[in-house]
């Protein structure tokens, strides 16, 4: 199926069919690891510990690209520790044994000395720790027993043996070979003292965590994640909402909730980012989403057709733009195509900074961004002047977001064009604070923050509050 055709309404029929898919290939995976390691696996651990490879493996699929789902080694232990993992294994010094939460690598932006303060403060209900690293053997790709069950389903259009074909030839090492290793390594480091095991995104990163988590949870403890990202609660079907609302017994949100699954999911702050303390630039700054011609997932501005949509009006936006405006472009992990912007009227730079995109939000005097991933939702709820734009016929958000988004739009943040876009910046005659300060767009930015974007300064008190009522249910 071609990118081209896949528009918001498209998008979320295919969404649709790809969760459908979800229990033959749980069935098909189930299979190959009887198959290649000689051992069946629980059928409930798979579900836990499988789904979210599983889902990328679906949504290419239905994408019409089975086999783009690489047999890679999925480890989270690196040669060398990351900086989360760094933080987190020096911050759990600070804990107390005890503690019966336990916060794995929490996704916080705030600064080491801040995160140091409030493991401090929580030690005796909170311990911050990073994720165990998983001491199994090491073992390769069993390439022949694979291609021989691969081959025993060659030639059938069967869904199911489509996925048998695909997990077989493409399911990485720690989703097969080890998944007995990693059963027996979390069976015997289960923690009887952690009655609630805490995770923003760790989880999806890790097969040995999420074998870790099912173990912790056939022990009694509760399992919780947080959202950690953009388009929970916003996108009409998000796929990490979907994944941790479907394996976690609690998902915390950053303000919104679901009526249909009650009190599993709820709202909870999390930590603003750290930002630049004194005044900004005269610079305005455009935050990109990554820029790339690979398909990832069945996600709005995930799809390459959407990335080129945004690309698109990105060109038209600082083409519009007028000669005094002084234009910086931020694109994470990939790099904006910067030769399309030539002879533009504006100053166009490219943002070379190593720092956070937070960092560099909290140092202009207006930010606007080509999609809605988080970075918007972080320039809302520190306060900054925000613009978005995106193709109405890429990106539409949920019923239940649809009121905000209509204040949001009339007040000018929301746009549907880049050139729509750049006629209101241009409106702002430099001045975007005197818009941003005005009592309509406060009033309309924090009714949006309050729902999805609830960054506080003051988040620990609010976690500890909400652990003890979690312990005490």
């Amino acid at each position: 199926m071609s990118d081209e055709r896949f528009g918001a309404v498209e998008l979320g029929d295919a969404i649709r069919r790809s969760r459908s898919l979800l229990p033959l290939a749980t069935d098909a995976l189930c299979e190959v690891i009887t198959e290649v390691t000689g051992t069946p696996p629980l059928r409930e651990r798979v579900d836990f510990v499988g789904t979210f490879w599983l889902m990328h493996a679906c949504d290419r699929e239905v994408f019409g690209q089975p086999h783009a789902v690489r047999s890679m080694h999925v480890e989270p232990d690196p040669p060398y520790p990351s900086d989360r993992r760094t933080r987190s294994d020096v911050l759990s010094v600070v804990g107390v044994r005890q503690a019966p939460v336990r916060i794995i690598d929490p996704y916080l932006k705030t600064s080491f000395a801040d995160e140091l303060s409030a493991a401090l403060k929580s030690r005796k209900q909170l311990r911050w720790q990073s994720v165990a690293r998983a001491c199994v053997k090491a073992r390769s790709v069993q390439h022949a027993r694979r291609l021989e069950f691969a081959r025993r389903h060659a030639g059938s259009s069967n869904p199911k043996d489509v996925f048998r074909r695909a997990i077989a030839l493409t399911a990485p090492v720690d989703v097969v070979e080890q998944h007995h290793d990693l059963t027996d390594w979390a069976q015997s480091n289960a923690d009887g003292r952690a009655r609630i095991c805490y995770s923003a995104n760790a989880h999806q990163a890790s097969a040995s965590f999420r074998h870790q988590l099912f173990e912790q949870r056939q022990i009694g403890s509760k399992i919780v994640f947080h959202q950690h990202g953009g388009g929970n609660g916003i996108d009409e079907l998000h796929p990490g909402e979907f994944h941790d609302t479907t394996i976690g017994d609690v998902f915390y949100t950053w303000g919104w909730e679901r009526p249909d699954l009650g009190r599993r999911v709820r709202p909870m702050p999390t930590a603003l980012p750290q930002r630049h303390r004194g005044e900004p630039t005269r610079q305005y700054l455009l935050m990109s989403l990554p820029v790339t011609s690979h398909f990832y997932r069945l996600q709005p501005f995930l799809i390459p057709h959407h990335v080129t949509r945004a690309v698109d009006e990105s060109v038209g936006f600082v083409k519009a733009l007028e000669q005094r405006t002084t234009l910086c472009v931020r694109s994470s992990q990939s790099p904006f195509p910067m030769h399309r912007l030539q002879n533009c009227r504006a100053t166009v730079t490219r943002d070379n900074r190593r720092g956070s995109g937070a960092r560099s939000a909290s140092r202009s005097r207006l930010v606007v961004h080509n999609y809605l991933g988080t970075t918007w939702l972080e320039t809302l709820a520190m306060n900054i002047p925000t613009v978005c734009f995106f193709d109405p016929n890429v990106f539409r958000p949920r019923e239940s977001a649809r009121p905000y988004f209509e204040l949001l739009e009339r007040i000018g943040v929301i746009h549907h064009s880049g050139i729509e876009a750049a006629k209101f910046v241009n409106g702002l005659n430099g001045d975007p604070r005197a818009w941003w300060q005005s009592a309509g767009v406060q009033e309309a930015r924090e009714a949006f923050v309050a729902r999805y974007a609830n960054f506080s300064d003051n988040w620990l008190p609010a976690w500890i509050e909400e652990f003890e009522r979690l312990l005490a249910e």
